[in-house]
């Protein structure tokens, strides 16, 4: 029988009046683990600890590449995004629209038909516009302004061109002159030479 189940009598036991200590056995220590295992088992710990730890960190790395690719680009669409509403805003707006229906040929009408929405009734006269009546609002194309203004260029070339032809022709006429009044000066002296000549004779 084992010291463990064994009934627990009181150590002290009288024999012949006397007190006697009895002994008894002393149970066995707990088995205890080898160091080996443990350290085995602790190191495989710590490693697998470690290799968790590195994944994870290599993983919110390549996330974080992620992020800052995907907030480079989030910018730079907002910037085409701001681009391209003030493109919008360009297009939509008044001067730009008026240069574009002058472009297609469309002139301001300054007697507009009022059409009346409930009963469909149309109120004003109808009136062919040529485009000249009000001159200050029809908005030119490049092209217009381009012709507009080769036109003026031609048009003060020709009227330098004019007074240059002028300028030399006043030129000719005076040297003209000029030389009529030398030869007749000429002829003059010549005259009175022979004159001279002939009273010498």
């Amino acid at each position: 029988m084992s010291a463990l189940l064994a009934p627990a009598d009181d150590p002290e036991e009288e024999v012949g009046g006397a007190r006697k200590k009895r002994l008894r056995t002393v149970p066995d220590p707990p088995p205890r683990l080898a160091p080996m295992p443990f350290l085995v088992v602790l190191i495989g710990l710590l490693g697998i600890g470690l290799a968790g730890l590195l994944m994870l960190n290599t993983s919110l790395q390549g996330n974080a590449f992620e992020t800052r690719a995907l907030q480079r680009e989030e910018s730079e669409l907002a910037y085409r995004q701001a681009e391209l509403e003030i493109e919008l805003d360009k297009a939509a707006a008044p001067q730009e629209l008026a240069r574009r229906a002058s472009e297609l040929g469309l002139r301001p009408n300054p007697y507009p038909l009022i059409l009346r929405v409930p009963g469909g009734e149309v109120q004003g006269d109808k009136k062919r516009v040529d485009g000249d009546e009000l001159p200050g609002i029809v908005v030119k194309t490049p092209e217009e302004l381009a012709a507009e203004k080769a036109e003026k260029a031609a048009k003060k070339a020709a009227k330098q061109a004019k007074k240059r032809a002028e300028a030399e022709e006043r030129q000719r006429r005076e040297l003209a002159e000029q030389k009529k009044k030398v030869e007749e000066q000429q002829r003059k002296q010549q005259q009175e030479q022979e004159r001279d000549q002939e009273a010498n004779r």
